[in-house]
């Protein structure tokens, strides 16, 4: 049968035209006018066509498969881009929604026995959810998807112990839940069943496609956290959160509630997910022993290095990280054994070991992340009292370290049977003073008096002179060397190991650790404890060929500090073996001839404890500050060049256009959305709607700088410093940047990570601007206190309580 002659094309004679587009094999030039309407367009191509659906069923996507719509509309024109008519995303959805429908009324009338559908029958099936996995971020297919009640029938399938879906299927369906979880509804819509299902998939899949969803849901459960629905027309309703604070609305609303059954509220957050992965039952060969936490945990860790897949080893980085996080700004009274599990895990073994070939790719910045949630169990275990009464490690240490250093009197030695050593009262304030974690005279006390030893370190303190002790060698030499000096030539052992401790934690700012990220990798500080030992031994040498005093303690200790500040100053450069040549092979001559001028110039106030805690409190001040400073850059907008890639391993979706080298980014009022677009010349800065192209910031997976040059720069092949591409998924750019100046590229980059609402700014300028803001307040609150001469005192000591209410303050 003869093909009907095709319709003459509505575009006027001698108009040249923009565009060429597509119908199911033909082809029709066209001139599209960049200011119509894409409904207006669609209708015109469906008549010129002369196609037999109807043009509200239809749509223009490129030959990449993207949508066109209002926004990109104009840049598809000016890149002459091949067009194409096709299935609108709704109707996409219809059928993808039909496909599920008739899969599921399959099975049901079939033999229940066999649940396995026939291959000719799986083909559509397996179409149809990769077609979900494909269009499941374009939001009027979600939204259609969803109306349907496609989520519901998705989740049945996932659910499906046996007959369910598998391979490839089972990996587009995960997608496909994982990008509806990116919009305002379908929440309500999962179940317990669906929640052990994914975890189970987590620690029993194999392929990868499978794995990286699976990981990415269960790391999206975790981050957010259950909250009642602020509209007051639906009581009933339970809305989960995203982490940015943005309450998620389900669009059908009535009646919905999260997972977790009989109308809780628990189904979001670390808590409950936590409490999930604890009722695993471990049933495969290889975990008899282990509980649901250390199976899943073990797995999780175990592919930080078992697979070459990036992507993956960032997901499961990134779990770990969305857990520790969401464990303590939740206070979850679980959190401690998290911490606990993954040192069992030694999951900083592995972190350490992904370091070297894992800078400017996407893990990058899921190491930096763990870093700052190191920072933050370091602070926590610093603030956590030593109490071995109440607490058996505490104890274990403690009798350790007084066993390592035999600091028990001759006489005690050779009346101990073995039995004596049980508690912690047979240790004794003579024996501490050895070490000089007790002051002479100081009356016996038992517990309190140890509770009193590590006030100013806490448990982080006794864990690390624990380690000095258990690795040194022969660390009671090292004590009796000390024991047969005069007295008041003697270092404090103890003392000396609590004030490393304190400089380290002053030299990482763990303090602010869970305020920002730093902006490079830190070996040293995933090894702590080793990094102590190393100071600590550093602190001892200069004490002996310095042949220090008693009163020189705290010039050794700024000796320490300037030597750290020194040798760390590069850490990402450096190994462990420079890092000991720096500490205990360089003469003390050098060290004192470069430090002398600075303890000349120190007198000792800015070392204080109460300068120090204020200077942590404006610290974090400051980062807020500069945090809302660099959002406010982003609201005003800001010119770029056009970037073009030029590294390996990023994938530009967006084409520089050497024409229009100018690109104009302005963040949304409700800072969710990147507006942008691309201009032949500076013009007054551009509102918001009039920018024709966006990117949702939940899209935005990193930052990866450095990554190309500016579309007309003079040297095509040399990467730019100021570049800089905002990464998607994978290794998908989003768009390619190259900013005028230093200043404009930390701004962008560190608000963009600071909206995003995971780590925090982590550029160089922005550490030292927040660095002087703290100084400059620091001094102007100091000003009053120094002008007038007052003596700022080493420790702050507390009245006792009042004994009533009856008083007053006066003015």
């Amino acid at each position: 049968m003869s093909q009907p002659p095709a319709p003459t094309p509505v575009t006027r004679r001698g108009a040249i035209p923009t565009n060429m587009v597509t119908y199911k094999g033909r082809r029709i030039p066209a001139r599209i006018d960049p200011e119509a309407r894409v409904a207006y367009i669609v209708e015109i191509m469906s008549t010129s066509f002369g196609t037999k659906e109807h043009h509200i069923t239809l749509c223009l996507r490129d030959e990449a498969d993207n949508l066109v719509t209002q926004n990109n509309l104009p840049s598809k024109v000016y890149n002459h881009d091949v067009l194409k008519l096709v299935p609108s995303p709704a109707t996409e959805a219809l059928v993808v929604v039909t496909s599920l429908k008739s899969s599921i009324h399959r099975i049901s009338l079939g033999d229940s026995t066999v649940d396995i559908p026939s291959s000719a029958d799986a083909i559509p099936l397996k179409l149809a959810l990769f077609n979900l996995q494909k269009y499941i971020k374009e939001e009027d297919f979600a939204v259609e998807f969803m109306i349907k009640g496609g989520m519901r029938m998705l989740i049945k399938f996932l659910e499906r112990v046996e007959g369910g879906l598998s391979g490839n299927s089972l990996a587009y369906a995960l997608q496909g839940i994982r990008g509806i979880l990116e919009f305002e509804s379908g929440w309500g819509d999962l179940s317990d069943t669906f929640i052990v299902k994914i975890l189970n998939l987590v620690i029993t899949a194999t392929q990868p496609n499978i794995l990286r969803p699976s990981t990415a849901i269960i790391r999206k459960f975790v981050i957010s956290s259950p909250q009642l629905g602020v509209n007051g027309n639906v009581p009933g309703m339970k809305l989960p959160s995203t982490p940015y604070g943005q309450t998620k609305k389900d669009r059908k609303g009535k009646g919905k509630e999260t997972f977790g059954g009989n109308g809780n509220t628990d189904g979001y957050g670390f808590d409950r997910i936590y409490n999930r992965i604890k009722a695993l039952i471990p049933d495969s060969e290889g975990y008899n022993g282990l509980n649901g936490v250390e199976l899943f945990f073990k797995v999780v860790v175990k592919r930080l290095e078992g697979t070459g897949d990036l992507e993956l080893v960032a997901q499961s980085l990134g779990l770990i990280n969305s857990c520790l996080r969401s464990g303590h700004q939740e206070n979850s009274k679980q959190y401690p054994e998290l911490v606990a599990v993954l040192e069992h895990l030694s999951v900083r073994r592995y972190i350490s070991r992904l370091m070297p070939t894992s800078a400017n790719n996407v893990v990058e910045p899921q190491i930096l992340n763990f870093q700052a949630r190191y920072g933050v169990i370091l602070h926590n275990t610093r603030l956590r009292p030593v109490r071995p009464g109440t607490n058996p490690h505490q104890e274990t240490m403690l009798r350790e370290l007084w066993e390592y250093g035999r600091l028990a009197q001759q006489e005690d030695l050779a009346s101990s049977n073995g039995h004596h050593r049980k508690t912690g009262m047979a240790r004794t304030a003579e024996g501490w003073q050895k070490i000089g974690l007790c002051l002479d005279g100081e009356d016996e006390a038992g517990f309190m008096m140890e509770m009193e030893m590590f006030r100013d370190v806490g448990e982080l303190g006794l864990e690390c002179l624990h380690y000095f002790a258990t690795h040194e060698e022969s660390f009671h030499n090292l004590v009796m060397e000390q024991q047969a000096k005069p007295a008041e030539r003697r270092c404090p052992i103890g003392k000396a190991s609590s004030e490393c401790v304190k400089i380290l934690c002053e030299h990482y700012k763990v303090s602010q650790a869970g305020h920002h990220s730093p902006s490079n990798f830190q070996l040293f500080l995933l090894n702590f404890s080793k990094l102590h030992q190393l100071v600590l031994r550093f602190f001892l040498r200069m004490w002996s060929e310095s042949a220090s005093q008693t009163p020189d303690f705290p010039k050794v200790s700024f000796l320490v500090r300037s030597q750290i500040r020194l040798s760390l100053s590069d850490e990402g450069n450096k190994t462990w073996l420079n890092l000991e040549q720096d500490f205990l092979a360089t003469e003390y001559r050098t060290i004192r001839d470069r430090q002398m001028e600075l303890l000349e110039k120190e007198d000792g106030m800015m070392s204080r404890l109460a300068v120090r805690e204020l200077r942590d409190k404006l610290g974090r001040e400051g980062y807020e500050v500069l945090a809302e400073q660099r959002i406010g850059c982003m609201l005003q907008g800001g010119w770029f060049n056009s970037a073009q890639v030029i590294v390996q391993g990023v994938m530009p979706s967006v084409r520089p256009n050497a024409q229009k080298p100018l690109r104009f980014l302005r963040l949304s009022p409700n800072r969710r959305v990147l507006a942008w677009d691309e201009f032949t010349q500076r013009i007054d800065n551009p509102p918001f709607e009039s920018l024709r192209e966006r990117i949702d910031i939940s899209s935005i997976s990193s930052i990866r700088s450095q990554t190309g040059c500016a579309v007309n720069s003079r040297s095509p092949n040399l990467i730019s410093k100021l570049s800089f591409s905002i990464i998607g998924e994978g290794d998908a750019s989003l768009l390619d940047l190259d900013a005028i100046h230093a200043a404009q590229l930390a701004e962008w980059t560190d608000g963009i990570r600071v909206v995003r609402g995971e780590g925090g700014m982590s550029s160089k300028e922005s550490a030292d601007y927040i660095h002087i803001l703290a100084e400059l307040a620091l001094k102007v609150r100091l000003l009053d206190i120094t002008g007038d001469g007052v003596e700022i005192p080493e420790k702050i000591s507390f009245g006792p309580a009042p004994r009533s209410v009856d008083f007053v303050f006066a003015k």
